[in-house]
C-alpha cells in the first residue's frame, strides 16, 4: 500500500510559516530566497581571515546585496531591551534561551554580550541574525521585531547553517485556538520549524539532495528529509519563491478562488484572507460550508474563524442577512465534533454570533464538566453571553465555579461571576449558600462580584 508523503509539520503550522516567508519575500525580494546556502566552514573562514566582526558583516552584506556600512558592532554586558528599539532574536527576547546579543534598530547596532572568540559559533550566529534583522528593519518589514520571523529570513536567505546547530527552544508555547497566530507569543524556531524552513530553502533552490544538509544535526536533518520529499513530490506550498509572484495584495475574488485550490496550506491562508461586503452569494456560501465540513482540521478551524469574522464585520446588520441558516446549522453540528479544539471554537463562534439554541446551551453546560480547560472556557463563555438559562444549567456552573475558586483561576472567576450577575437577582446570597462549606473562598467571590459592572437590566434565570 502506498502512503502519501507528509510534511513534518501540521497544516496549521506549515501554512503559518509559508505565509510569513511570503510576507518577508514580498518585502525584501524573492531573489534573496534563492541565494546559495553558506556552510559554517565558509563563515568561520571569513571571520578567521581578519578576526574582525565588521569584516564578517561586510561579507554578509555582499551575500544579501544589502548596504551594511551603517551597522555598528559593540561588545557589552547582557542588558534589557532598550526603550527605543526592538530585539530580533537577541538577548532581550523572552523565551527559553537566547542568542549572544541583540540588534538595536534605533542606533543600527549589533550588541554582542561576549567577544566572538569566546564562542565563535554563537557569536557569528548572532552577527548573522543582526545583519538580517537590519535588512528587515531597513525595508520596514512589519515583523522585524519578532525573533521567529527573523530566523525564517535567516534560514531562507541561506544564512541559517550556524543557527541550525544551536538549540534555543526547549518547548514551544501552545494555545488551544490555533487560528489565532498573531496572538500567540513565539520564541525562536524549534527544531521541527527549523527542519521545515530548511526543506523550503532546499526546495526553493531546486536542490533535491542538498550537500549542506549533511552539516545539520540529526534532529533537524531527519524531518528536513521528510518535508523535502513532500515538497518535491507535491509542490504543496503557498510560498513559491521561484515564481516571484506577489500574492498578498490580490483581490478578494482571487482569494476566494485560491480557497478552492488543492493545496491545504494555500487553502488555509486564503481562508484567513476571505472577506465579504455583505451577504454571501451562493458560490461563497457553498465554499464556506465545504470548508466547515472538511476533514482537514486546520481548514475547518480557519473556516470557523472566517465565518465569525465575516458575520461580525456587519454587526449592525442581522446575521441572517449575511449568512444563511445552513451556515449556523453547520456550526451547531460542530459543537459535537470529536476534536476538542473544533468543538470549543464552534461554541465560541456561535456565542459570538448570538446563535446558540437549546441543544447547544445543553452542550455548553456539559463542557463545564470537562477536564480540558479550553472546553470549560468555551462553555462558560457561551453561557455568559445569555441573559437567561434553564434552571438545570446553574448547578453545572456552580460546580465549575467552586473548582476554579479552589484553583484561583481568576480569568474564569471573573467570567463566571459576570454570568451569575446576568442570571440572578441576588448573586451574593447565591454565593453565600454555595460556599458555606468553603468560607475561605467566599471573600474572593464577593470581591469579584463587587468589581463586576452592574447589568443594564436585572433578569431572573429562566425555567
Amino acid at each position: 500500500m502506498f502512503f502519501k508523503p507528509k510534511a513534518n509539520l501540521s497544516d496549521a503550522e506549515k501554512s503559518r510559516f509559508e505565509l510569513c516567508l511570503q510576507q518577508i519575500a514580498e518585502c525584501i525580494g524573492f531573489e534573496r530566497f534563492t541565494l546559495p546556502v553558506l556552510s559554517p566552514k565558509t563563515l568561520f573562514e571569513v571571520y578567521e581571515t581578519e578576526r574582525n566582526p565588521q569584516h564578517v558583516i561586510q561579507f554578509l552584506g555582499k551575500h544579501l546585496d544589502h548596504d551594511v556600512n551603517g551597522i555598528q558592532v559593540r561588545v557589552a554586558l547582557p542588558q534589557a531591551q532598550s526603550a527605543g528599539g526592538g530585539c530580533c532574536g537577541g538577548g532581550s527576547c523572552s523565551g527559553p534561551s537566547e542568542l549572544a546579543g541583540r540588534y538595536e534598530p534605533s542606533s543600527r547596532s549589533i550588541m554582542l554580550d561576549m567577544p566572538i572568540d569566546s564562542d565563535p559559533a554563537m557569536g557569528l550566529a548572532t552577527l548573522v541574525n543582526g545583519v538580517v534583522s537590519d535588512l528587515l528593519w531597513q525595508n520596514d518589514y512589519a515583523g522585524a521585531h519578532l525573533p521567529e520571523q527573523v530566523e525564517l529570513a535567516v534560514v531562507g536567505t541561506g544564512l541559517g547553517m550556524l543557527r541550525n546547530r544551536i538549540g534555543l527552544v526547549a518547548k514551544q508555547p501552545t494555545c488551544w485556538d490555533s487560528t489565532q497566530w498573531e496572538l500567540i507569543p513565539r520564541p525562536f524556531l524549534d527544531c521541527q520549524a527549523l527542519a521545515y524552513t530548511n526543506a523550503i530553502a532546499a526546495w526553493a533552490r531546486d536542490d533535491a539532495t542538498p550537500e549542506w544538509a549533511n552539516d545539520l544535526p540529526g534532529d533537524v536533518k531527519s524531518p528536513l528529509g521528510k518535508s523535502l520529499k513532500f515538497l518535491l513530490k507535491t509542490n504543496d506550498s503557498f510560498f513559491q519563491p521561484r515564481a516571484k509572484r506577489s500574492l498578498l495584495t490580490q483581490s478578494q475574488s482571487e482569494w476566494w478562488k485560491l480557497a478552492a485550490s488543492a493545496s491545504a496550506s494555500s487553502q488555509v491562508i486564503a481562508i484567513r484572507h476571505l472577506q465579504s461586503d455583505g451577504k454571501l452569494n451562493d458560490q461563497q456560501e457553498s465554499l464556506l460550508l465545504e470548508k466547515l465540513r472538511c476533514s482537514n482540521r486546520a481548514i475547518m478551524l480557519n473556516a470557523l474563524a472566517a465565518t465569525e469574522r465575516m458575520v461580525t464585520k456587519h454587526e449592525a446588520v442581522a446575521s441572517e442577512r449575511i449568512a444563511s441558516e445552513s451556515i449556523f446549522g453547520e456550526l451547531r453540528v460542530l459543537t459535537d465534533h470529536r476534536d476538542d479544539e473544533v468543538r470549543a471554537k464552534a461554541m465560541c463562534v456561535l456565542a459570538r454570533l448570538g446563535k446558540l439554541d437549546e441543544p447547544t446551551v445543553e452542550t455548553a453546560a456539559m463542557m463545564l464538566e470537562d477536564h480540558q480547560k479550553h472546553l470549560v472556557f468555551a462553555g462558560v463563555y457561551a453561557l455568559s453571553t445569555l441573559d437567561t438559562v434553564p434552571e438545570r444549567v446553574v448547578p453545572s456552573l456552580d460546580r465549575c465555579f467552586v473548582r476554579v475558586l479552589r484553583a484561583c483561576d481568576y480569568e474564569f472567576i471573573d467570567l463566571i461571576v459576570a454570568a451569575y450577575r446576568r442570571w440572578l437577582d441576588d448573586p451574593q446570597s447565591h454565593f453565600e449558600a454555595l460556599l458555606q462549606d468553603s468560607p475561605e473562598h467566599l471573600p474572593i467571590a464577593l470581591e469579584t462580584l463587587e468589581k463586576a459592572p452592574e447589568p443594564l437590566v436585572q433578569i431572573r434565570r429562566g425555567a
